[in-house]
């Protein structure tokens, strides 16, 4: 039995849609992604392709386009610190990702620096975006929020030498934080990117 769940471009077309966000793939790109690459994890893996063409795929955009009324889920909770940091214009990039669905059990109340284990492991950090992205594509689908106590370190980095996480999917919105590279706590860990073969 597969516990990987992959997106095909119309999926993600389909979902993008929904959610008010304005993404295609071109023909050639729906034709490259049509054969899912073979992820083998022995824990949940979520899988979807993003086009060349994802100007519209910052986090300060899916914000402005979701907004942060938790009483219309998916949506952000609304902090000021994050506002003007410039993680938050990153566009996702293009291609496959592939991301643990929950952190990885090992790397929990472990440092940022938990990551060089999970490179052994064929893992590296994901991008806050990657990670907005896969749990919003599930929640239009599902209604169901992964991440909902826990959080996880990304690759982005943010003003004072902070390292930004994702999590707290809850009734409030998701939660984007930034900790020192030092900080360590019981609900956060990582959510493995998975390099696509």
């Amino acid at each position: 039995m597969s516990l990987t769940i992959s997106l095909t471009p119309d999926q993600v077309e389909q979902r993008f849609r929904k959610l008010g966000i304005p993404c295609r793939f071109t023909l050639d790109e729906r034709l490259k992604f049509s054969t899912t690459p073979v992820v083998a994890n022995e824990r949940k893996v979520f899988g979807f392709p993003t086009p060349t063409d994802h100007s519209a795929l910052t986090l300060s955009n899916l914000k402005a386009i979701l907004g942060t009324d938790a009483r219309h889920q998916p949506a952000f909770f609304d902090h000021p610190w994050y506002t003007n940091e410039p993680f938050m214009e990153n566009p996702c990039t293009a291609g496959w990702h592939f991301l643990l669905m929950d952190v990885h059990p090992e790397s929990i109340s472990q440092t940022i620096d938990y990551e060089r284990r999970l490179k052994s492991e064929g893992m590296e950090l994901p991008s806050a975006m990657e990670v907005v992205l896969m749990l919003f594509l599930h929640y239009e689908a599902t209604n169901e929020q992964l991440l909902l106590r826990k959080h996880t370190w990304c690759s982005d980095t943010a003003s004072l030498g902070r390292h930004v996480t994702v999590g707290a999917f809850g009734r409030n919105g998701l939660f984007l934080s930034g900790h020192p590279k030092g900080f360590a706590s019981r609900g956060l860990g990582i959510c493995g990117k998975i390099s696509a073969p």
